[in-house]
């Protein structure tokens, strides 16, 4: 339910951007409060510890690297970078993540192919592990049964660590943080 409301809002948001609520031209701010922090993590099925100390691994480079960070602001500040993943995958084991595909900037449809957030930095942990990516869309509340049967590898989908999912599933470490926040005119009674 969060994700439709934070869905609708950035839409208004948007459109509010790109109309100009109006002919005047709007300035917007952020409040400095935050309603809500999310840490993301990945979701991995309880008896495959391994896999989930490899991706803990290659997350731990992967921030220490800049990689995760600039996979991050790629897709929230806009600001592009010139890495690659997943270029030469013949022939490689797969890793299967589903996700669903309906949430951005972590994941969504563009020209056919899922990108965002999540799907970069799938590539990036499927490269650091030398695996072949595959990203399966699916229903978000079917993929820790999914992960837990066997059907998928991983969960990456904006998922955040709950103590009901916890009972399923386990998590890596966090990779990205979702803040919720008000976003108003700059020169509004607000």
């Amino acid at each position: 339910m969060k994700k439709y409301i934070a869905l609708i809002l950035s839409v208004i948001t948007l459109l509010c951007l790109f109309s100009g609520c109006g002919s005047k031209k709007v300035t917007l701010k952020i409040l400095d409060t935050e309603y809500a922090l999310e840490d993301y993590a990945i979701c991995v099925a309880k008896e495959n510890k391994d896999l989930l100390d490899d991706i803990n691994a290659a997350l731990d480079a992967l921030i220490k690297d800049g990689t995760a960070k600039k996979i991050v602001d790629k897709y929230i500040s806009g600001v592009e970078h010139n890495l690659t993943f997943q270029q030469n995958t013949e022939g490689k084991k797969e890793l299967v993540m589903a996700t669903n595909a309906y949430f951005p900037p972590y994941e969504y449809y563009d020209g056919g192919k899922i990108v965002g957030i999540d799907a970069e930095m799938a590539a990036a942990i499927a490269d650091k592990l030398d695996m072949k990516l595959v990203i399966k869309d699916t229903e978000f509340g079917s993929i820790i049964a999914g992960v837990q049967t066997g059907k998928y590898d991983m969960g990456m989908a904006g998922m955040t660590v709950t103590d009901e999912r916890l009972e399923s599933v386990d998590f890596s470490s966090s990779y990205a943080t979702g803040i919720q926040a008000v976003i108003v005119a700059e020169d509004g009674d607000i």
